[in-house]
């Protein structure tokens, strides 16, 4: 069972800042909860809701964590942002960046979306706003992943992104991961090029560029 409840559901890892492959999942900048049989967990609504900013025309960049300690926060960097105060920063193995369910994100581009967009995916700034941190977003849980949000690709596409995905949620193969992500970065821009010569509405073109940046833009590999 998890440690934490929130709105009644128990969510993230067993022990607060200790962080393995089978608790966590990778994001582009660092980690977060994998959730569990009731919960698709942290990490997946985080990659649907960077997937949707940038299909909205945002920059990869910006959906990011601030830095390296900016997502799961290990036992040693609790220790040291509450003896480097402030900014303010919870009692040690008490804060969500401990349980692998807080991120503070680095843009005001990707926060203002969030604040907008991310219930839906049930990241909520509940907590950063009671602190006064535009930054800090949580997963409070209850995230349906659509059925299937790739329906626009080609098949070949379809099949990449969803082995991509698969793989980067179970962190494994990271040669296949590197592959996969080349090949759709060269489909990608076969797309670009394509609609410099006759559009973007021709075969879902905008939508399909779009979902392969989302998964082929730096630091998503």
């Amino acid at each position: 069972m998890s440690p934490v409840a929130i709105n009644g559901q128990w969510l993230g890892v067993e022990t607060n800042g200790v962080f393995t492959n089978a608790n966590t999942d990778p994001i582009p900048g660092g980690r977060l909860w994998s959730g569990n049989g009731r919960d698709v967990g942290a990490a997946r609504a985080w990659l649907d809701a960077r997937a949707g900013y940038i299909s909205a025309g945002g920059r990869p960049g910006d959906f990011v964590p601030a830095g390296p300690n900016s997502s799961s926060r290990s036992r040693g960097a609790q220790d040291w942002f509450y003896r480097h105060q402030p900014p303010a920063a919870a009692v040690p193995y008490t804060s969500n960046h401990g349980w692998g369910l807080a991120v503070d994100v680095k843009t005001r581009e990707a926060a203002a979306w969030l604040m907008q967009n991310g219930p839906r995916y049930g990241l909520s700034h509940d907590e950063g706003a009671r602190v006064g941190e535009w930054w800090h977003f949580r997963y409070v849980g209850r995230y349906s992943p659509p059925r299937d949000g790739l329906a626009h690709l080609t098949r070949t596409e379809r099949q990449l992104c969803r082995e991509l995905d698969r793989l980067r949620r179970e962190g494994r193969d990271p040669a296949r991961r590197q592959q996969i992500t080349a090949d759709l970065t060269l489909q990608r821009k076969r797309i670009w090029k394509a609609a410099q010569s006759s559009g973007w509405d021709v075969r879902q073109r905008r939508t399909r560029y779009r979902s392969l940046l989302a998964r082929t833009a730096p630091h998503t590999a």
